[in-house]
């Protein structure tokens, strides 16, 4: 009986088994093939066994590269992070309508294309007609506008704080849906012990959101490990690579220097990256259910 209920069972899922393999697993397992070869689209691929990998941890672009994704976790994952919780904790205290109005309005930037707000802000930051420095120059801080997208040293936090600004929102309504699930009791037991709203938050809230905070971290530091059309319409890794990441380099390789192979290297390891980011969230992120003032 539960043989002949396993293959019915499968043969429902088979279906979507058959599109993920087409379209997932095939490709993965065609551009590990290809990360072992030296191919330029067009001619037989050449075998270069670990050739292409051993160059790849030589290279000083793809260390460039892998130092820019770093840096852009703080403005993908960490203040994301840090703005959304505390929107949240402050928009959990107003009224329901309110609490909707603003929730919705901080959540709009997150379902827009990230290419299209990418073309937007590049035209926000234009240094000659752009909102942000016509507004600069109005109030008297002509001295600070810059450049942005062509500023070597603020090229990537500009690029950054529109992460940040996108990513905010989704990081505050994964806390307000977690908040909500939180036994208002607690809190109440908190104030007959004498506790402040921040030790309220610190020792109830905080570990009770701790799930929602592992969901965050994953998705936000894969964002930004796999980060590319966002940088890719406002910079295109520029300027003189200070925004170049590991998926831009990737696009480099393969689509402009027709380095097939060594492309799909950048791309195997920027996959193992996303796994073991995975991994380390999971062991170290873990639940809690409760502690003690």
């Amino acid at each position: 009986m539960l043989d002949t209920l396993g293959r019915r069972n499968l043969l429902y899922v088979l279906p979507s088994l058959l599109i993920y393999a087409a379209f997932v697993f095939v490709p993965i397992l065609s551009a590990l093939g290809l990360s072992f070869t030296k191919w330029n689209g067009i001619s037989r691929p050449i075998p270069v066994a670990l050739g292409n990998y051993a160059k790849l941890f030589s290279d000083s672009l793809f260390f460039v590269a892998l130092r820019n994704n770093a840096v852009l976790i703080l403005f993908y994952c960490v203040l994301p992070l840090i703005v959304g919780i505390c929107l949240a904790a402050i928009i959990s205290m107003i009224g329901n309508r309110e609490r909707l109005a603003l929730r919705t309005l901080l959540f709009m930037p997150y379902i827009m294309p990230t290419a299209v707000l990418g073309i937007i802000w590049h035209w926000l930051y234009n240094p000659a007609f752009g909102p942000i420095n016509q507004g600069l120059k109005l109030v008297g801080l002509g001295a600070l506008a810059i450049p942005w997208l062509g500023d070597f040293t603020f090229v990537l936090p500009a690029v950054g704080a529109v992460a940040t600004w996108y990513f905010f929102g989704f990081c505050m309504v994964i806390f307000l849906t977690g908040m909500q699930r939180i036994d208002s009791s607690l809190y109440d037991a908190c104030r007959v012990d004498g506790a402040r709203g921040w030790q309220s938050f610190l020792y109830i809230t905080f570990p009770l959101l701790l799930p929602e905070i592992r969901v965050v971290l994953l998705l936000t530091i894969i964002a930004s490990i796999k980060s590319f059309d966002l940088i890719f319409t406002m910079t295109r890794g520029g300027p003189a690579n200070a925004t170049l990441v590991t998926n831009i380099y990737m696009y480099q390789l393969g689509f402009q220097l027709n380095r097939y192979g060594y492309a799909a290297t950048v791309a195997i390891i920027g996959a193992v990256l996303v796994f073991a980011v995975n991994y380390a969230i999971h062991r170290l992120v873990r639940p809690a259910y409760g502690t003690a003032i």
